[in-house]
């Protein structure tokens, strides 16, 4: 009974799929990595928002977002943003930051090096919920409500 109880909890772990970790430059300057975000606050899930200035959905998201953490604070979740504005469209970054009163940490990923670790198909807005143990909890494309309750529940 015992050897069964080992294998099942062996399963279990190796099938957790761990968040592939990126450093990336943020908007206000300096470096950031996953590791360095999940060491913050191990009571809280990390929300990782890929976002770009032209995708109205990815504005709507990052608002209802903001709003929730700002009018909920015992929801157990951060958030850090990964903006995939490319050459051509990363000067509209900062303006769009502004016209919505978003104050969140941006990590500018113009060649989408850390969208693809999380993503193949690269469609916004797309959110990955991260345990503190780095562990994918849930990915969420296009916005969710349930976000909010996945995180709830992640941190039990």
């Amino acid at each position: 009974m015992r050897f069964a109880l080992i294998v099942l909890s062996f399963c279990a772990i190796s099938f957790a799929k761990v968040a592939p970790s990126f450093q990336g430059e943020l908007l206000g300057g300096g470096r950031v990595s996953l590791g360095e975000e999940l060491a913050k606050d191990n009571s809280k899930g990390l929300l990782l928002c890929f976002w770009a200035t032209w995708c109205a959905p990815c504005m709507q998201e990052l608002k209802q977002v903001t709003e929730k953490l700002k009018n909920d604070p015992t929801l157990p979740l951060r958030v850090l943003t990964v903006n995939v504005d490319t050459a051509e469209t990363s000067s509209d970054v900062r303006p769009t930051l502004k016209l919505y009163q978003f104050k969140v940490p941006v990590i500018a990923d113009p060649k989408h090096e850390i969208f693809s670790k999380y993503q193949d198909a690269k469609t916004l807005p797309f959110s990955v919920l991260i345990k503190p143990n780095g562990e994918i909890a849930e990915t969420f494309n296009g916005f969710h409500d349930e976000m909010f309750t996945k995180a709830r529940e992640a941190m039990k």
